[in-house]
Parts: structure tokens; C-alpha cells; sequence
């Protein structure tokens, strides 16, 4: 009985597939379906929905129109998501070249839905699970970019 090339590279062929099957079966269970997967710490869904707001006439914090309060301010508005609102901490602070820093021109403000504004003037406020309403307003020229960090509690 004569055995051709061909069958002996068949038969090759499958004892390397053999071969590799049970290593490649091993890898393929790691990855089937179903499992436990573990957290650690806190799942964190937003809070807040948040968005911003300006006029039509508004040119960021900066205007050419001192009388019109509404060309001067952007609007950052807090709504609170059903049924997961906690309180947070709003800050506001200015780009720099080198970073972030205080903002020592800016005009801020926070009102929040019940329309009570907040008692102190600056860039820190309190914000209650009803959400409310930031406002930025006009300062410097080399204040016209702004971090708004929001700290859930």
C-alpha cells in the first residue's frame, strides 16, 4: 500500500490540531458565558442631570453691554434625577496657564429650585437633593474659562 504526501501532511495536520484543542478548549471555558462578577466600593449613578444656559446676546462671562445682566452670565442648571438626589458641594474655579486657582473677578451665585439664594457670596455652595441653579457671571479677561466641580455626598 502506497501512502501519498498528501495523506501524510493530513495526518500531521490533525495530531497538531489535536494538540492544540485541549489547550485552546481550557482557554475557551475561561470566557463562556454566565459568572459572578465582584464590586468593590460604590456604583455611583449622576445625581444631577446638568446643564448650561446662556442668552442669545451673551458673550461668555465677558460683555461689551454692562446694562444687560443676561449678555454677562452663563447658567449652570442642577436638575435632580428621580428618586436619587443626595446633597453636593458646587465649587467653581478658573483655568489658568498653569492650572486651576480661585477665581478672585468672577461674579457667582447660587439659587436653588425652592428660588432661595444661597447666603454666602464666593465660590463654594451647598446644594440640597432639589437641585438649583449657578450662576457665572462677568470678570477679568484673563477669567473667561471656569472648572464647575461637583462633590456628591
Amino acid at each position: 500500500m502506497k501512502t501519498s504526501k498528501l495523506a501524510v501532511d493530513l495526518l500531521g495536520g490533525c495530531v497538531v490540531a489535536a494538540g492544540l484543542a485541549a489547550p485552546l478548549a481550557a482557554a475557551a471555558a475561561q470566557f463562556s458565558t454566565g459568572g459572578t462578577i465582584t464590586f468593590t466600593g460604590a456604583i455611583v449613578a449622576p445625581s444631577y442631570g446638568i446643564a448650561t444656559s446662556t442668552s442669545e446676546k451673551s458673550q461668555g462671562f465677558r460683555t461689551d453691554v454692562p446694562s444687560d445682566r443676561n449678555a454677562s452670565t452663563v447658567d449652570v442648571k442642577f436638575t435632580p434625577a428621580p428618586h436619587t438626589s443626595t446633597a453636593a458641594h458646587v465649587y467653581v474655579l478658573v483655568n489658568t496657564a498653569s492650572g486651576v486657582a480661585t477665581p478672585r473677578t468672577l461674579t457667582t451665585r447660587f439659587i436653588d429650585n425652592a428660588k432661595r439664594a444661597a447666603p454666602q457670596a464666593g465660590t463654594q455652595f451647598s446644594m440640597g437633593r432639589a437641585g438649583g441653579t449657578l450662576s457665572i457671571a462677568s470678570g477679568a479677561v484673563g477669567e473667561s474659562a471656569v472648572t464647575v466641580v461637583v462633590s456628591y455626598d
